[in-house]
């Protein structure tokens, strides 16, 4: 079959397009139904550097606004539709260009998440933790953040686009140890301090976060590891964590303090040539143990802790 000239150099000039990056529906306007474009997901930040995405995350949640930050609409996804195999969430066309704001993980029974109203500005989109009185000791839901992300979706041809996750939750196990046995833990109060309980649309602290105080969760605590569990460590800010006994009150000496910060000691067990809020996001589950003195004569001595394997000794011991 012949073409005519004029078919001749619309083809070519598609063909153009295409090559530099442009899909059919950016040259094709007058029907846009079979132009759907698709979002994937990936949790592989983290030290391992694997994709933890269908096993860890069991909802997400895509806040859309455009291109000057207003809010247009809102899309979800939760369950097994998440455990399948290359699952992709599909984004109308007329989208394309819009910038979306991820929150991954159950977000509906510990934090607050208001859907914001068409038309508001991107700023009013902030995830709070307020536990009553501030004091928590749950097991939180995992949370994870991404964004604010300008949808152009760059891979297969095109039609979809990879959104990368940030965990913003943390475990943290804490140990205590007299010589080489552990002691337990019931017998101590341990506490992790800090303003960490707000997040605007960039993961950045919003506003004036409440200060929580976390404290062992019963449910995951046991006689020897309590377990407590928090929101997201970022360099820079106020976070402590303080030990002391249930019997006397009296705090343990950690270093000649009585609350230590607690995000300093973390990054003494980073990684050579690896940035610091790197490590503390990519490192969620936190193994400290602190080894404190003899009990006849100093009790409420650290001598050392240990995090992750990583060991500071305050006070020297014969060994």
């Amino acid at each position: 079959m012949k073409l005519s000239k004029h078919t001749q150099k619309y083809l070519i000039a598609l063909a153009v397009l295409l090559t530099a990056g442009l899909s059919a529906c950016d040259v094709l306007h007058d029907d846009l139904s079979g132009c759907d474009l698709y979002l994937k997901f990936r949790y592989d930040y983290n030290l391992d550097n694997e994709d933890r995405f269908v096993e860890q995350v069991e909802e997400v949640k895509i806040f859309v606004f455009d291109e000057s930050g207003a809010f247009l609409r809102q899309f979800g996804e939760s369950g097994g539709a998440l455990k399948r195999d290359g699952y992709r969430m599909r984004i109308p066309y007329e989208l394309k260009g819009c910038r979306a704001v991820v929150w991954a993980g159950k977000t509906d029974r510990f934090y607050s998440l208001p859907v914001p109203a068409v038309g508001d500005p991107m700023e009013r989109l902030t995830l709070e933790y307020g536990p009553e009185n501030d004091l928590s000791d749950k097991r939180l839901d995992p949370l994870w953040h991404a964004g604010p992300v300008t949808m152009e979706f760059p891979e297969d041809g095109g039609t979809a686009q990879t959104v990368s996750l940030v965990r913003n939750t943390n475990d943290v196990a804490v140990g205590l140890t007299r010589g080489d046995a552990p002691v337990g833990v019931s017998d101590f109060v341990i506490e992790i301090t800090g303003a960490n309980g707000a997040y605007d649309y960039k993961n950045a602290f919003a506003g004036n976060p409440r200060r929580i105080t976390y404290r062992p969760c019963p449910e995951t605590t046991t006689g020897e590891t309590a377990r407590l569990h928090t929101m997201r460590f970022v360099k820079g800010s106020d976070v402590s964590l303080a030990v002391r006994s249930v019997s006397s009150g009296r705090a343990i000496d950690i270093g000649g303090n009585t609350e230590i910060d607690l995000i300093g000691y973390l990054l003494k067990s980073k990684p050579d040539g690896m940035n610091d809020q790197e490590y503390l996001d990519r490192q969620y589950e936190w193994d400290v143990d602190i080894r404190l003195g003899d009990k006849s004569d100093n009790g409420y001595l650290a001598l050392s802790i240990t995090i992750n394997g990583w060991t500071y000794w305050f006070h020297p011991i014969d060994m």
